[in-house]
């Protein structure tokens, strides 16, 4: 079956790595690849309709609905943690680890894509808050210690920075920390998806720039252990 993706055309980095991404998980093949829209050849195309950046599938536009979630002020967009998740190829199954839960935007979109979640958090004020909104196991630990080191299918987080944080040290040091951590919990392979402030460069991987909103970006980091 042939599927047309049409891009975002505020993310086009973004909206085409997503669509890439749905592609590995549906079983596609890529055909062409542009700035506006990516074709597919593959059994379905209802893969596709899970995308956060898509505008349309076959000229049929992709529904984004908000979920019902109790949130906090600092709680990640749900247009952002769907992204993540489906740049990390969450399928049916797929163990997560979220070592930045907060109140559980992302976790929640784990198990929309039928995986589970072990989220943890230094905060546990917002445990308690993501223990409303997901039904996977929760800790209250350190984004440098995997609770499963080798037994995760994926990792997905968004640290805190800006006003969140102190200084970029401090987001550059723990973005570090995180990721040798991840890269001990994560099955060879398998996908680990970040986000930075954009003044946190690390250039060695794949990465896409996010805007926000005046003059604000985010960075979205995409690796694979091993």
């Amino acid at each position: 079956m042939r599927c047309r993706v049409e891009l975002s055309r505020r993310h086009p980095c973004l909206s085409l790595e997503e669509a890439l991404a749905l592609a590995e998980v549906g079983n596609c093949t890529a055909g062409m690849l542009g700035e506006r829209a990516a074709e597919f050849v593959c059994p379905s195309c209802g893969v596709f309709h899970r995308a956060a950046l898509a505008r349309s599938i076959n000229g049929r536009r992709v529904r984004k609905e908000r979920p019902s979630l109790e949130r906090l002020p600092r709680t990640l967009d749900h247009i952002t943690a769907r992204l993540m998740v489906n740049l990390a190829r969450v399928t049916r199954g797929s163990k997560v680890w979220e070592p930045f839960v907060g109140s559980g935007a992302i976790a929640h979109e784990v198990e929309r894509a039928g995986g589970y979640v072990v989220g943890s958090d230094t905060d546990l004020k917002a445990l308690h808050v993501a223990r409303r909104n997901t039904c996977g196991d929760l800790a209250l630990s350190s984004a440098t210690l995997p609770p499963l080191r080798g037994g995760f299918d994926a990792a997905v987080g968004d640290p805190p920075y800006g006003r969140l944080t102190k200084s970029s040290t401090t987001v550059r040091a723990l973005l570090y920390a995180f990721l040798n951590a991840a890269l001990s919990a994560v099955k060879p392979g398998g996908y680990i998806v970040f986000a930075s402030p954009i003044y946190v460069d690390l250039p060695y991987l794949k990465s896409c720039a996010m805007y926000l909103h005046s003059g604000l970006y985010r960075v979205v980091y995409i690796t694979r252990a091993g």
